[in-house]
């Protein structure tokens, strides 16, 4: 599905917001600061209660216990993403942006149906709650997303962010390998962070209150959390439940309309009763 406007995806983020109590939401930012405030860090890695996060210059810090505290270490080279498992499927891309797949101890082969993604195309994720859901991104910037019957798709072209800025990139996309989450998250470096929860079909600008300009994230299942390198520092985003609607099922669901036509014919009465009082009758000769 295509972003056609940053409008709707700032009004369907802001809903997400609007069902959490004004309380919590104060409470609990979406996005929190971690560190490296007014550094511009452009890797990210997270594991257990590790963090590793490089800033633009080359240089790379290490956190220990989950964030709070970093401390300069020896550069650890390019950040690279590794394969991603998910109970008994692995996925990965080629030097020549294949996706690869292997399933149940098999060696990685080529996903059949799946698009070239390009020389380059490096961004890939597959949320462990969705078996077999997997979104990429070209090498052109293109979002292609993998239903679990195994079809592929485009999932996602940016708009222009106004002029002179042009398309935003996409520079990461994460999920959890665990599953804790069905979401989806994408950084660009324009639009913050989107997020999908119906795997890649639907997305969602949700990155209230951090930078518009992300270049890596990580998502990490001990921590229950993701992580954002930003323009402005490292930010976290931590999982948390959202109120649900009610569910009405079987019989309940049916008194509930029942309920619902009763009001509505009632009111259509009262309203045609106080109609014909106002209506004055003829006098009579």
């Amino acid at each position: 599905m295509f972003v056609r406007s940053l409008e709707c995806a700032c009004v369907a983020a802001a809903g997400l917001a609007a069902v959490m109590p004004i309380e919590a939401q104060a409470a609990a930012p979406w996005w929190e600061p971690v560190a490296l405030r007014g550094e511009k860090v452009v890797g990210v890695q997270a594991s257990g209660r590790t963090v590793i996060a490089q800033t633009a210059d080359g240089r790379t810090f290490r956190s220990q216990n989950g964030g709070e505290a970093f401390a300069a270490v020896s550069s650890a080279g390019e950040l690279l993403t590794p394969l991603v498992q998910t109970g008994d499927d692995v996925w990965a891309l080629s030097a020549s942006g294949t996706v690869l797949h292997a399933h149940g101890g098999a060696p990685l082969a080529a996903d059949p149906a799946a698009p070239a993604l390009g020389r380059g195309a490096r961004l890939l994720a597959a949320p462990a709650a969705l078996p077999g859901v997997v979104v990429a991104v070209s090498s052109d910037g293109t979002v292609w997303r993998r239903a679990q019957d195994a079809t592929w798709a485009r999932s996602l072209v940016l708009l222009p962010s106004g002029f002179p800025g042009g398309v935003p990139r996409v520079t990461s996309v994460a999920a959890f390998t665990q599953p804790l989450s069905g979401t989806i998250y994408l950084a660009t470096d324009g639009y913050s962070v989107l997020n999908s929860t119906d795997g890649g079909d639907d997305w969602f600008r949700a990155g209230p209150g951090m930078p518009d300009n992300v270049y890596a994230l990580a998502a990490d299942s001990g921590m229950r959390a993701v992580f954002a390198g930003t323009s402005d520092g490292l930010w976290i985003h931590r999982l948390r439940a959202l109120p649900a609607p009610p569910a009405y099922r079987d019989a309940a669901l049916a008194l509930r309309w029942l309920g619902i036509a009763v009001v509505s014919i009632l009111a259509a009465v009262a309203g045609i009763a106080a109609l014909r009082g106002l209506i004055p009758r003829p006098a009579r000769t």
